[in-house]
């Protein structure tokens, strides 16, 4: 049987939310608390004044007239006063050339450069996009609204949601109108495309006004750090010369060493599991490189079925593609995985125990905690917010589950090969593999994938780094990210943990669950790979060179029964092969 995985922090407050509404009572109420300890309430904090925001004092300046440009304050200057922060900001301008101009007064995207000292002593930098209009341009208007929209339950009754159907309409497309041009959202999406050259093609991911920004806030960061051209480039995989390694590819049963109708039995285990739960889904499976099953399962919302295009959030399997690119700066030696993260950082205090290594920072003991906070990735200076908190931290004392290390890994390697996280992700190790429309919003969840990017992933899993004729690490370097026994010196699991990937021991049917008997586990003792909120599967058994990849956009019930039955299946076509380097 699957078990839900204790490190998941929202499954657990979903899980804690749904139970307490079901038993009456109220989320607010709670056992009482000890008194906070110093080291406590100085955490407490940190972390109040790292979620503090900036915004523009007066309503709809984001787009401003060039020479009249917004005034930048700290949403709650009073609580920034009460931590003991500046609560006025000073700001400093750049234009789209990072030169600095005391007002902004020509047309154009324009960086507001917040620079101060923190709480704790250490430098505050942030950043946000604002855009200068041109003459003769006001704003752009919202496109027309919808003619209908579907009936939701909820306190309004379906007979007066549809007599009041356009009233309720046009409310909500003000309101979303309105918040999105009274936001930096409009002035990086203006600012990026305003800039934008025509690409012969529609735009990918890649190609965004999100991505240009965060070239723009990459470059003018590193000019004011003192780091341009400085850059230590990524350089492309290697080539393996006459010893390609397997890439999924279609061919007979035989050849992928399964049963002669193991997709006829995986599949109608696939049809079974949306019968019963009605959440629809691609799976792919496959055996050294051959493809066993790759099928689409189920219909959407609407009710059109969907196709093995199906592109859904895989969220903390994006926690394992950060690895698999953390891991070719490893290799060639830009970062140290066991440095501390000041080894790229430079204001970081360096030889701080309360500075995390890269390995802490991908195995949760990095100290940090939460998923995607103070903008992940997307902040151009996620780094220093971080670094604004560091004195209360403490790696190494406690194993919680966290993407904040991700990020923070993702901001190393843009200060390392001097390129936007993004354009890394897509460069390094997207269009190698021949993807072209990833998206990706942040390093520990944000990825949007296929079924057939996630098995190509999980090939080169089981290749231990190489694609084809592309060795994207050597082997020794893979060793190294997988997983080993966790150090915590508070408080943990006691499991082990790998970078971005864990041991994949779900057992089978019939034996003891959390059984340690290898025996009793549905894949091999070699078998890596990592769990999604979303449900997506990703399973790679390195002694079979067999991989599962499911993508779907919501676990629906009793999913881990129906991934155990999977699972079972696939290893069940599967002959054993002896285990392998």
């Amino acid at each position: 049987m699957i078990v839900a995985h204790p490190r998941c922090p929202i499954a657990s407050i979903a899980r804690i939310a749904s139970s307490a509404c079901l038993l009456g009572f109220p989320l607010a109420a709670q056992e009482p608390q000890n008194p906070i300890d110093p080291i406590a309430q100085k955490q407490r904090d940190r972390r109040a004044f790292q979620e503090q925001e900036l915004i523009a004092a007066k309503r709809f300046s984001y787009v401003f007239n060039p020479g009249d440009p917004p005034k930048v304050i700290w949403r709650d200057a009073e609580e920034i006063r009460r931590l003991g922060g500046d609560p006025k900001p000073r700001v400093r301008w750049f234009d789209s050339n990072l030169n600095e101009a005391s007002v902004p007064g020509t047309p154009g995207r324009w960086a507001a450069c917040v620079e101060g000292t923190a709480p704790n002593g250490t430098p505050m930098r942030r950043a946000m996009t604002f855009y200068a209009r041109p003459k003769d341009f006001l704003l752009y208007p919202p496109p027309e609204p919808p003619s209908s929209w579907a009936f939701h339950p909820g306190p309004i009754s379906e007979v007066v949601w549809r007599e009041h159907e356009q009233e309720l309409i046009r409310g909500l497309w003000d309101s979303v109108a309105r918040s999105f041009l009274d936001s930096e959202a409009a002035s990086i999406l203006i600012g990026g495309l305003a800039e934008a050259r025509p690409l012969g093609h529609p735009a990918r991911p890649v190609d965004s006004a999100a991505t240009l920004d965060a070239d723009y806030h990459l470059a003018l960061k590193l000019k004011l750090m003192g780091l341009s051209g400085k850059a230590r480039p990524l350089q492309p995989p290697r080539h393996r010369g006459d010893d390609p390694a397997p890439t999924l590819r279609e061919g007979p049963a035989s050849e992928a060493g399964v049963a002669s109708d193991a997709k006829a039995r995986i599949d109608q285990v696939c049809r079974d599991w949306f019968a019963d739960t009605g959440e629809p889904f691609v799976t792919l499976v496959a055996r050294r490189g051959v493809i066993v099953t790759h099928e689409a399962f189920g219909k959407d919302k609407s009710g059109t079925p969907i196709d093995r295009d199906y592109r859904c959030q895989v969220f903390s399997i994006t926690k394992t593609i950060t690895a698999l690119l953390f891991s070719q700066f490893v290799d060639q030696g830009l970062i140290d995985l066991e440095g501390q993260v000041s080894d790229v950082f430079p204001e970081y205090p360096r030889a701080d125990p309360r500075v995390p290594t890269f390995r802490q920072c991908f195995t949760h003991t990095s100290g940090l905690t939460g998923h995607g906070d103070f903008g992940a990735m997307r902040n151009p200076h996620f780094e220093n917010v971080i670094l604004n908190g560091i004195d209360a931290n403490e790696p190494g004392a406690v194993y919680q589950y966290s993407g904040m290390g991700f990020d923070l890994a993702a901001k190393a390697m843009e200060i390392v090969s001097g390129k936007s996280a993004p354009r890394i992700y897509h460069e390094h190790l997207f269009q190698p593999l021949g993807f072209e429309h990833i998206l990706i919003t942040d390093a520990n969840a944000g990825a949007h994938l296929t079924a057939i990017e996630l098995a190509t992933l999980a090939q080169w899993v089981l290749n231990r780094g190489s694609y084809g004729d592309m060795e994207f690490i050597s082997k020794e370097t893979f060793r190294r990210l997988l997983p080993v026994p966790v150090k915590a010196t508070k408080k943990g699991y006691g499991e082990d943990e790998g970078i971005g990937m864990h041991w994949m021991r779900s057992t089978r049917s019939g034996a003891p669950a959390h059984s340690k008997d290898p025996g009793d586990w549905i894949f091999s003792p070699r078998a890596v790979g990592h769990g999604s909120f979303s449900g997506c599967l990703f399973a790679c058994d390195l002694d079979r060179q067999l991989l599962v990849a499911q993508a779907r956009r919501a676990s629906g019930p009793r999913h881990g029964e129906w991934a155990a039955k999977l699972f079972e299946m696939a290893v069940g076509c599967a002959a054993q092969d002896p285990p392998g380097p």
